[in-house]
């Protein structure tokens, strides 16, 4: 692969890619990343929408309370606007603001209501969500923030993994 900026030759490299564009901090990916001597770096990621929806599936599943930026990924992965969630939820729109900048705790209740709506909305493709959703007795507000590692091969594969 050649750079798109120096026209050099990019050397691959198997080092896990922070996926900062997702809009998340702790999303990595284990594929390909080519690297050029210029700075850039460039990752194989063939399947932005399917990736999407993993990261999505992983953060409803997460044993922890949802984070600022991982509400708003929820949100606009649901293509749905702040009004719109905040209609859902009872709350107003500057709430839902309020969530996504960390300015307020969005509650258990909130945090789960958010999660089954996503759930409800992808019904088809995520019954496993559903049923995790459905056992699912506390969500642990304390729980130690993890790392959301995407491997390769679900990279590459089908639009949908679930």
């Amino acid at each position: 692969m050649k750079c798109p900026f120096c026209n050099k030759k990019m050397a691959a490299k198997k080092d896990p890619y922070h996926y900062t564009e997702s809009g998340l901090d702790n999303v990595f990916l284990h594929t390909d990343v080519y690297k050029c001597d210029c700075g850039e770096t460039i990752a194989d990621i063939p399947n932005i929408y399917g990736l999407h929806e993993l990261i999505a599936k992983a953060l409803v599943k997460k044993e922890s309370m949802l984070m600022p930026k991982e509400i708003k990924f929820l949100r606009k992965k649901m293509y749905l606007k702040a009004k719109e969630l905040a209609d859902m939820l009872g709350v107003t729109k500057v709430t839902v603001s309020r969530w996504e900048n960390g300015a307020e705790n969005i509650g258990i209740a909130n945090d789960k209501l958010i999660r089954f709506i996503y759930a409800q909305m992808f019904q088809e493709k995520c019954k496993e969500i559903v049923e995790f959703i459905d056992n699912v007795r506390e969500i642990n507000p304390t729980a130690r923030r993890k790392r959301i590692i995407i491997p390769k091969k679900d990279i590459k594969g089908a639009v949908c993994y679930f």
